[in-house]
């Protein structure tokens, strides 16, 4: 099968599925807020630790994702965590009570830690640089199909389907079959084209900490984690919509689903812009400030403009978001081979932490104060910073392969 010229394109498609799925569970809780804030009796606080027992253990996982990709390959790695997430789907599907969920995020956190990371490692080695971006953009797509499903579907669950718990088995029934899929579908190449494992094996804390000496990861961990602070905002979105503009539950989810649709389209896009223009910098910087410019205006829009506007805005917003895709090809291109696997996993991790502390804190935020007025400041001020940390600090890097300095 390693010959045959169309297995590139059959392994995108199945973790593409893998992802989609992955998405749809990391999006569940913050879909479900309003739900599970009535159904189980808790406060918003509470709501943001829920959300982030997914993110902190997902962020934790990053940097052991980038070493495991590196000692036992992409191929075993993906396969062991997906049956982890497999446990923790059903225990979530299960679950009548707060700490039940809680655990059942945790577990199901760790089961798609692992999965991005080595993907990427998949389409690096399987697909040539000129279409390497345009590859993880097409499976950095497949997230925002979850995310929809996710913020439309419970919704629709609720009023039709008689409650959430019967879309989340449909979901994960799915995830068992292309789970089975993958064991016979993924496989590692031998010739690594990008992140090739080093011959030589590193001790662990020594693995780790030669990347963060790298100053070139150092733009890209400060960049991410100011993004995942105005990230907050989405998985809050549908709950403040409700609280504060006087929106249904529906008419959120229709309002946030708009948002993550445009996630197909843009992760493809931007990523084929930047492939297209052979400029990695200048896209990442443009969307950026077009992300902040739009933040701002959705987060101050009196509600009396209706679900239309919000809806082009938030899609808006969520295409100009996709400006994530580039890290991805980015930190491979900037960082030697022996670093680049745990550098993206620091970048993923640290900045999916900081989301993690970020979420609850965003939550009190709102307990003690009553409102979303400093919640909001705060996650735009995130969105603000970016820009200008992409355009002082990162250099150019389209199909590059850095050496180590």
């Amino acid at each position: 099968m390693e010959n045959k010229t169309y297995f590139p394109l059959i392994l995108l498609t199945t973790i593409c599925v893998t992802y989609f799925v992955e998405n749809f569970l990391r999006s569940a809780a913050g879909a479900l807020t309003p739900i599970l804030i009535e159904e189980l009796g808790i406060s918003h606080g509470a709501m943001g630790m829920l959300i982030s027992a997914y993110f902190f253990v997902y962020g934790v996982m990053q940097v052991p994702s980038g070493l495991l990709s590196d000692r036992l390959g992409a191929r075993k790695t993906i396969i062991i965590f997906t049956m982890l997430t497999v446990i923790g789907v059903f225990l979530f599907w299960l679950s009548t009570s707060y700490n039940m969920l809680f655990l059942a995020q945790f577990i199901v956190g760790i089961g798609c830690s692992t999965f991005y990371i080595n993907a990427v490692k998949l389409i690096s080695t399987w697909f040539p640089a000129n279409r390497r971006a345009t590859a993880i953009g097409v499976l950095s797509a497949s997230s925002g199909l979850g995310n929809t499903i996710s913020y439309m579907g419970f919704p629709i669950a609720e009023s039709s389907l008689g409650g959430w718990r019967t879309l989340y088995l449909w979901m994960s029934i799915i995830l068992v079959a292309n789970w089975v899929m993958n064991i016979f579908l993924l496989n590692d190449k031998e010739e690594v084209l990008v992140n090739a494992p080093s011959t030589e094996k590193p001790a662990i804390l020594k693995s780790i900490i030669i990347p963060l000496k790298d100053r070139r990861l150092w733009p890209f961990l400060l960049g991410y984690v100011m993004s995942s602070m105005a990230w907050v905002f989405m998985n809050w979105m549908t709950q403040f919509l409700i609280d504060t503009r006087g929106f249904t539950y529906l008419q959120a989810g229709q309002i946030a689903s708009a948002g993550t649709i445009a996630g197909i389209p843009g992760c493809i896009i931007v990523a084929a812009i930047s492939d297209r223009f052979k400029n990695r910098k200048n896209t990442l910087i443009g969307f950026s400030i077009l992300f902040g410019i739009l933040l701002i205006t959705i987060v101050n829009l009196p509600g009396s403009f209706g679900v239309p506007v919000f809806s082009v805005i938030n899609f808006l917003l969520n295409f100009a978001a996709s400006y994530w895709v580039l890290y991805f090809s980015m930190i491979p291109e900037t960082m030697p081979p022996s670093k680049a696997a745990v550098g993206l996993g620091l970048v993923n991790g640290i900045g999916t932490i900081g989301f993690s502390f970020i979420t609850p804190i965003y939550g009190g935020l709102v307990d003690v104060t009553g409102g979303y007025t400093s919640s909001n400041l705060m996650i735009q001020a995130g969105a603000a910073i970016m820009p200008f940390i992409f355009y002082f600090f990162i250099t150019e890097c389209y199909g590059g392969i850095a050496k180590d300095e």
